[in-house]
């Protein structure tokens, strides 16, 4: 290399780098006598935007929160689960019932992945270029108690709502009370027909008025709201963590 084109080298990559472009900052890699000034640009290009993709994916992974990173490929699909189709799932993961503004409902006894399921088609949304948040729905409860408490409470529902999709986890694990239910209720009314929402739940629906304040009124609109738009999913069978710790 001559020490013009030294000296180049040296401004291209710092300059690269001030542009957070680093793919340019890499350009010698692609430089090849038979390509064509375009051809190289081109490739400098698709490198760049890959690399890009790629931290805008890593962003939206950190910022769902999720507690543990699951992939449908190491979700195991028996007979331990009857009623639980493949089809069905792999039809959720091309993601389509994001763009129709529909709900996933896993409702199951302990023990048999439905947290494995939902995060995992929560990755696959990341993946195809949606937001989503994960939340517990007994923090998201607490959380949104002390939003309220310190006034500003609609500010946190707009918050938590700005996700594509949001995946409350074990619904029906503790009980709210009425104040509880009644703001639970209020991020499922926030997102009725407008976004996704994905929720578990180890419990039948007929028995979600024992854990929502017992409020009977106000628990048929929650479900109402939550499955009018809404694939369910049976997830009853044997439990899984179990069964793996028998065999061991």
């Amino acid at each position: 290399m001559k020490n013009d084109d030294f000296g180049f080298h040296n401004k291209i990559v710092s300059l690269a780098k001030n542009l957070k472009l680093p793919a340019f900052a890499d350009y010698q890699s692609y430089l090849k006598d038979e390509s064509s000034t375009e051809e190289i640009l081109y490739n400098l290009l698709c490198a760049e935007n890959s690399v890009k993709e790629q931290n805008k994916y890593k962003y939206r992974i950190k910022n769902a929160a999720f507690p543990i990173i699951q992939t449908l490929d190491t979700f195991v699909f028996d007979g331990r689960l009857p009623d639980l189709k493949k089809d069905t799932v792999m039809k959720l993961a091309a993601c389509d019932f994001i763009k129709q503004k529909q709900n996933v409902v896993a409702v199951g006894n302990c023990g048999t992945g439905k947290s494995h399921l939902v995060i995992a088609l929560g990755v696959e949304a990341i993946s195809k270029g949606y937001t989503v948040k994960f939340k517990r729905a007994s923090d998201l409860v607490t959380q949104m108690t002390e939003a309220a408490s310190e006034k500003h409470l609609s500010q946190f529902i707009k918050n938590v709502n700005a996700c594509d999709v949001l995946i409350i986890d074990e619904l029906g694990y503790l009980s709210f009370d009425a104040s509880g239910a009644s703001l639970l209720f209020q991020i499922f009314a926030a997102r009725y027909e407008t976004k996704s929402t994905i929720v578990t739940s180890n419990l039948e629906f007929s028995k979600w008025v024992t854990f929502l304040g017992r409020d009977e009124h106000m628990t048929a609109a929650l479900i109402g709201r939550l499955i009018h738009l809404s694939v369910i999913l049976n997830m009853n069978g044997e439990d899984f963590r179990l069964q793996n710790k028998i065999k061991k």
